[in-house]
């Protein structure tokens, strides 16, 4: 399965997220950025009519990007989009392994899968529109109704190998890569908090001296904290472990020689899992 065999409404809401998540953090990130340039030139304070007109240029970039977070709000389309795609995800899947409540005929769940997919994005109507207007193509496409047909052996072995595997290992990944992320920061942070406290105490020690940059370290202490906060390292790291350790221990709960029924409910139990992340973006949106 590769992603363009997903719903067509999948694939939108895929772009429209990561299209808002890179929006939204490139923004911040040079917003963040400005703010320590500012500092520095303040610092610096050349008595001059030109460097005070280039003094201004970071300090209304900062302005703007700030009133552009705030006003389009890029994180919440982000999060939303988020859900909304992992949800049709976690639908389709369900229809392709013939899992509860897409296992009956295929004329009535074919049916039922278009209703979920309606359901799904009415309820998600705020950002919706952020991913309706790239949407196109079939919401069952061929290879869809394909693994659909295939005998309960090869589905049960596409989806251990393209399903459980593949989320096992996204998760576990990204659990080690926050949690380096996390510690990396955080040695950041120590290290420009224990700069700006050591030349404050130099600028006790020789008062008389001009220049001291504890100023552009405060504010670069200021940004790395607000990276930190908004890129929440050590809480997804916390809960991708979780997920992936939960994931771990459903693997050896398929039985040995599972029935349609039996792995009906496996699967089930597999998408409620996965689908413990997509309502943290969903409260992430309504939250933030």
């Amino acid at each position: 399965m590769t992603e363009s065999d997903f719903p067509s409404l999948y694939q939108a809401a895929d772009a429209a997220s990561n299209g808002a998540q890179k929006k939204f953090l490139w923004a911040l990130g040079v917003n963040l950025t400005l703010l320590v340039v500012a500092a520095a030139m303040s610092v610096v304070n050349i008595q001059t009519r030109s460097f005070a007109l280039i003094q201004i240029a970071p300090l209304v970039g900062t302005l703007g990007l700030t009133i552009y977070l705030a006003v389009k709000r890029p994180e919440r389309i982000w999060y939303g989009t988020r859900a909304l795609a992992e949800s049709v995800k976690t639908v389709a899947w369900r229809y392709m392994m013939r899992a509860e409540p897409f296992n009956r005929d295929d004329n009535t769940d074919r049916d039922h899968f278009r209703q979920s997919l309606t359901a799904i994005f009415n309820s998600n109507k705020s950002v919706s529109a952020h991913a309706v207007t790239m949407s196109s193509g079939p919401q069952i496409s061929s290879k869809m109704a394909d693994v659909r047909r295939m005998t309960l052996a090869d589905r049960i072995e596409l989806y251990e190998r393209e399903r459980v595997q593949d989320q096992h290992d996204w998760y576990s990944r990204k659990a080690r890569s926050n949690q380096r992320a996390a510690s990396l920061w955080f040695v950041a942070l120590i290290i420009l908090n224990l700069g700006a406290l050591g030349f404050a105490a130099g600028k006790v020690a020789t008062p008389a001296t001009d220049y001291w940059p504890t100023d552009i370290l405060v504010a670069a202490a200021a940004s790395v904290m607000a990276w930190i906060q908004t890129k929440r390292f050590q809480e997804l790291s916390a809960s991708y472990t979780l997920t992936a350790h939960e994931i771990g221990l459903l693997r050896i709960a398929l039985p040995v020689r599972p029935t349609e029924d039996k792995f009906s409910t496996y699967v089930g139990d597999a998408e409620n899992a996965f689908s413990r992340e997509h309502t943290q973006w969903q409260a992430r949106r309504d939250v933030d």
